[in-house]
């Protein structure tokens, strides 16, 4: 008798090995007796230009798939290299499951599926698994893209490497080294850590020893450009960097239902890395009360995110790293604060509310010297001291001083948003209190 198990269970590590040590040569918990319904017979038309993966594909009908003679990839990689060379699209056929019923259907990997440089190109797929075997590499890379679109079910990895790397390295499309006006579309993408707290099957306590592994979505422009594409992740768990951008990934549009269970959710640009730029993310971030998570950690700039929060580390909401400048981030509030270390003031926070995110208000400086509001939101300066000014100046990160002769009154109130200077001029020094504005 075939076990069936869930599918919660299969995405996690130990089910996932378990489940391949049957022997079945790409193939899930393979029944004696077929599964799924002979496509020998499909309607003339219904395949029309395009190569179909099926379940047990060729001995069901399809072009490829598990059976294919020698694949590595359950036929995966076959049929994007006779599509390429035919001019075809692609679809992967799902099946719906039914629990203790039948089996899902999985498409196991045993070595990296590269989806070769593509133009005016469509995959569709079902809600199947893709699952990638190794314990290292990236289960799915994709080269130089334009004008396609991708859609996915479910990719699982046990992987230090990537679940999905975006990574132009080809001079393809129109000769570019690019990816760009592209859909993609993922049901999920799980990292090596797998999908449960606990880390295996139906454990939702969260093991504070267990590692998360790996990236779910990586679009790695070091190669060439990331450009003006569409991606949207339903579900991205168990991995140390949930979403990652990195060198020349621009003016992308991100949309991630949930990504949790990570170490890092969202992650744009590095440490030696402050160039990804315009991109657009919208997510909610949970961690699950993973030690020291972070929901997003900025190093680029000029990046637009909306975001939600869920259980981070104290100040792990939002983390403005020493080169991250003119980030716009808008979220319903920040529970757990933020941590800002940019060198450049002008990171900007939108929120509902500033609870959480404490207002700095500096010292009054010496006469003739200038003060930054380094705060992520603009603020209230108001005056409950009117001091002895004889002069007094404010401008912004880049502008000229807009400068007003005269003193202070008791009461007065201006604002400064990130990155604008004050300097005041005075015999006695005025005293004042800052107050954040969402």
């Amino acid at each position: 008798m075939t076990d069936f198990i869930s599918r919660r269970r299969y995405l996690t590590r130990a089910a996932v090995i378990g489940a391949l040590g049957g022997g079945a040569a790409g193939a899930f918990a393979a029944s004696e007796t077929p599964r799924h319904g002979d496509l020998a017979e499909l309607p003339v038309g219904w395949k029309l230009n395009r190569v179909l993966v099926t379940p047990e594909g060729p001995d069901d009908g399809g072009d490829f798939g598990p059976r294919t003679p020698g694949t590595r990839t359950s036929g995966l990689q076959e049929a994007l290299d006779a599509a390429k060379e035919q001019v075809k699209d692609v679809y992967i056929c799902g099946g719906s499951w039914t629990t203790d019923v039948n089996q899902p259907v999985v498409y196991v990997l045993h070595e990296t599926l590269r989806v070769p440089w593509m133009q005016d190109f469509r995959l569709e797929s079902g809600h199947c698994v893709i699952h990638y075997a190794p314990r290292t590499g990236d289960a799915v890379v994709i080269d130089s893209q334009m004008s396609c679109a991708y859609r996915f079910g479910l990719i699982v990895s046990v992987s230090d490497g990537a679940v999905v790397r975006l990574a132009p390295t080809t001079a393809g499309p129109d000769r570019f080294k690019v990816i760009t006006s592209t859909d993609f579309h993922f049901n999920a993408l799980v990292g090596g850590g797998g999908a449960w707290p606990g880390g295996e099957a139906y454990d939702s306590q969260l093991n504070k020893r267990h590692r998360w592994i790996g990236t779910g979505l990586c679009l790695d422009g070091s190669t060439g450009a990331i450009d003006g594409n569409r991606i949207i992740a339903n579900e991205i768990v168990g991995c140390e960097r949930g979403i990652q951008l990195s060198a020349a990934t621009t003016h992308n549009s991100i949309e991630a239902t949930l990504v949790h269970l990570c170490q890092n959710h969202v992650e744009i640009g590095g440490s030696d890395d402050p160039l990804p730029h315009d991109n657009r993310v919208q997510a909610h971030l949970e961690s699950e009360d993973i030690e020291s998570a972070v929901g997003a950690r900025l190093f680029g700039h000029d990046n637009f995110l909306d975001l939600t929060f869920g259980r981070m580390a104290a100040g792990g909401d939002v983390v403005f790293e020493p080169s991250a400048r003119d980030n716009l981030v808008q979220g319903m509030r920040f529970p757990h604060g933020i941590t800002n270390r940019a060198a450049v003031p002008t990171n900007r926070i939108v929120a509902n509310t500033l609870v959480n995110l404490p207002t700095e208000t500096p010292a009054v400086p010496v006469s003739g010297e200038s003060v930054t509001n380094r705060n992520p939101f603009p603020v209230e300066v108001r005056i409950t001291g009117a001091g002895d000014v004889r002069r007094w100046s404010e401008a912004s990160q880049a502008g000229q001083p807009l400068a007003f002769d005269g003193g202070l009154r008791r009461g007065q109130t201006f604002t400064l948003n990130p990155g604008d200077r004050l300097t005041l001029e005075y015999d006695a020094p005025p005293a004042w209190v800052w107050k954040g504005i969402g």
